[in-house]
């Protein structure tokens, strides 16, 4: 990390895989934090689709929505990124909790009442400042403890490209036209959040 903007960055040890990173428990400048190091096949990937580089694309995506009125309480915040000939990463806040997945799962589908209109929320205060086709599931939901010991949901996970975004899409290419409701795919994901068949599908398709 040296002459990086991550440089300083002590690595504690892993936290975990994913399709396209590894993560990484660290601390930068005495904040415990979360490193994302992207793999080359994620990076190559995403530069097909996009001008930005990934990582540059998910601080710049995580900053639009830690920054909207009303979502900091819900969104890990962004800190740092790094673009170079070695390789992309991005240095987040580090959530402690659970994975929404998990959590519900361990309680029988018994959680607080309070989760899931917050989780409405998230999507209501991304509308109104202009974010749509937030990608909200299950597995990029962090159930961490608030202030006063209740369950807050947060999101931690922006690499997704919105469908709005997509060149080529033919959903993309409705959504810019106004020929579909922007809303429509968000109100979806919340009707479908408990519907984890597709989430389950994901993850046996990456573990095996």
């Amino acid at each position: 990390m040296e002459g990086t903007a991550l440089e300083g960055l002590e690595v504690l040890g892993r936290l975990g895989e994913g399709r396209r990173s590894l993560v990484y428990g660290a601390r930068w400048h005495g904040r415990e934090a979360a490193l994302k190091v992207y793999k080359p096949r994620a990076i190559a990937r995403h530069a097909r689709r996009h001008g930005l580089p990934l990582a540059e694309f998910e601080f710049r995506q995580n900053e639009r929505y830690h920054r909207a009125p009303g979502l900091a309480p819900f969104v890990a915040e962004p800190l740092v990124r790094v673009v170079g000939p070695r390789g992309q990463a991005f240095l987040q806040e580090r959530l402690e909790g659970q994975l929404y997945y998990f959590y519900y799962r361990e309680r029988g589908a018994r959680v607080p009442s309070g989760i899931f209109p917050q989780i409405e929320r998230i999507v209501d205060l991304a509308h109104r400042a202009g974010l749509y086709d937030v990608d909200l599931h299950a597995m990029n939901v962090m159930v961490v403890t608030g202030e006063s010991g209740e369950p807050v949901p947060r999101l931690f996970d922006f690499n997704m490209i919105p469908f709005h975004a997509r060149e080529g899409n033919p959903i993309g290419m409705l959504l810019r036209m106004g020929l579909l409701d922007r809303h429509w795919r968000d109100r979806r994901k919340l009707r479908r959040f408990h519907d984890f068949e597709l989430v389950e599908r994901k993850l046996l398709e990456y573990y095996e």
